[in-house]
């Protein structure tokens, strides 16, 4: 399993990116974080990606897991979750008038991961 974290701008938390390409499908991600996390559902062979978020020690943590090389769709699509899951937990409201937070957050997210697949 290959991994990243990186210090989230502006909002502040961690951002983990994950790729597991075990075989047994989401073999480590689950028995890392599937009784950690108290899921009601383990990852499994039809999850192409997700996101999960916790704390830690106060401290937010929002993770994205992948099984292989993302295309652009699957990265847009699980950026948007972590967006959503970052305002939510900072109790901020989507604003379809004034958007300009939400696109930059969201851009944000997407280079991450791209950039964590050019050296992976």
């Amino acid at each position: 399993m290959k991994k990243k974290t990186i210090k989230i701008p502006i909002f502040f938390g961690d951002f983990m990116i994950l790729l597991d390409q075990d075989p047994e499908d989401w073999k480590n991600v689950n028995g890392i974080y599937q009784h950690r996390m108290n899921w009601d559902r383990p990852a499994d062979k039809q999850d192409e990606a997700f996101v999960f978020d916790y704390k830690q020690n106060g401290y937010s943590k929002y993770v994205v897991c992948f099984k292989n090389k993302p295309k652009s769709s699957v990265i847009a699509h699980e950026s948007v979750h972590l967006v959503n899951r970052l305002f939510k937990d900072r109790g901020l409201q989507l604003d379809t008038e004034n958007d300009e937070t939400q696109a930059y957050l969201t851009g944000w997210f997407v280079e991450q991961i791209e950039n964590f697949f050019k050296i992976t």
